[in-house]
């Protein structure tokens, strides 16, 4: 819970709420952006702040460096904005409303280009990146009936004001029933949110003439197996992306930690079993990450063993629910 103090006409009050779900506006000021970035009101009106505060936010991010070397800020030249939405709306026979791309060319001044001479229609292609492969990722795991929707090109502030390439997205109705059949379920989220990754990827290496690689996959049927009093055996599966023939590993990352310490720094092998001296009347925790030239997987579970130094009977726990 945090102490945020939510001012409005002169009242305080608490929001109560996790940081991550209170408004951009009051994130920016626990985070120490100027008031000119998080109140563009001047305090009169939250909802506006809110929006509007965003894309201020990523120049203020980028003022000074070689992207907006015009304006002042923290020098981070970053490549490029992605505002992440849904929609309202609803249809009358349950099909799906599904995915839509916005993105603006003419800024405030009605330039079509950015403050470092960049092309603003750069977003129109980066946004058509990412919607491509946000709707083929959902239509080959999901659904095959899954909309795509237009490419705007209008002016919304989160795409507007930022002077670098900005997407936003709005990637279902959370009113329309067909959208959120699937909305809510953790597998559809996880994919979705890979797709866009994939996509910012592939855009970011098109602009750099560059090869890219996706990061993997969590790995599958991680288990342990006493061999010994004193060594047990780990073993895993990694895990083929049917959507992206880069995301093999080559490598993994295995962590320990002991009783109730934290996590070691890991350790890197190339096999998928690994086995590891311990000590009895300690408990032991391992997690492991896959590797490759694009990044590091999401971990998997924790798994611990403990030898007991009464030689009691073996316990194997096994956890086999993987249902949603």
């Amino acid at each position: 819970k945090t102490k945020t103090i939510v001012t409005r006409f002169g009242n305080s009050t608490t929001s109560g709420y996790p940081r991550y779900t209170e408004g951009s506006r009051y994130w920016l000021q626990w985070a120490g952006a100027p008031d000119s970035v998080y109140s563009r009101t001047e305090g009169r009106n939250d909802y506006s702040d809110d929006f509007q505060s965003r894309g201020f936010w990523v120049n203020y991010l980028a003022g000074g460096s070689s992207v907006l070397p015009s304006e002042r800020g923290l020098k981070i030249p970053v490549d490029m904005a992605f505002a992440f939405h849904t929609d309202a709306g609803t249809t009358r026979n349950d099909s799906v409303i599904g995915t839509l791309g916005i993105f603006t060319v003419q800024n405030n001044d009605k330039k079509s280009y950015y403050k470092n001479g960049v092309s603003r229609w750069n977003a129109r292609e980066m946004t058509d990146i990412i919607q491509s492969q946000i709707v083929d990722d959902i239509r080959k795991t999901f659904s095959k009936e899954w909309i795509r929707r237009g490419l705007w090109n209008k002016s919304y502030s989160e795409s507007r004001i930022p002077e670098v390439p900005s997407m936003l997205l709005e990637l279902l109705s959370h009113q329309n029933f067909a959208d959120m059949s699937i909305g809510l379920d953790p597998r559809f989220r996880l994919a979705v949110s890979r797709a866009i990754y994939k996509g910012m990827l592939r855009y970011l290496s098109l602009v750099n003439k560059a090869d890219y690689v996706v990061q993997p996959l969590p790995v599958e049927e991680f288990s342990t197996k006493f061999l010994s009093d004193s060594t047990v055996e780990l073993s895993w599966k990694a895990v083929a992306d049917s959507l992206e023939p880069t995301a093999t590993p080559d490598s993994y990352i295995v962590y320990t930690r002991m009783d109730d310490g934290g996590f070691d720094n890991g350790e890197m092998f190339k096999t998928t079993n690994l086995i590891k001296k311990i000590e009895k009347n300690k408990i032991y925790s391992f997690k492991v990450e896959a590797v490759n030239k694009g990044g590091k997987s999401f971990p998997s579970e924790i798994l611990s063993v403990y030898k007991s130094p009464g030689n009691k009977p073996t316990v194997l726990i096994v956890n086999a629910f993987n249902r949603i």
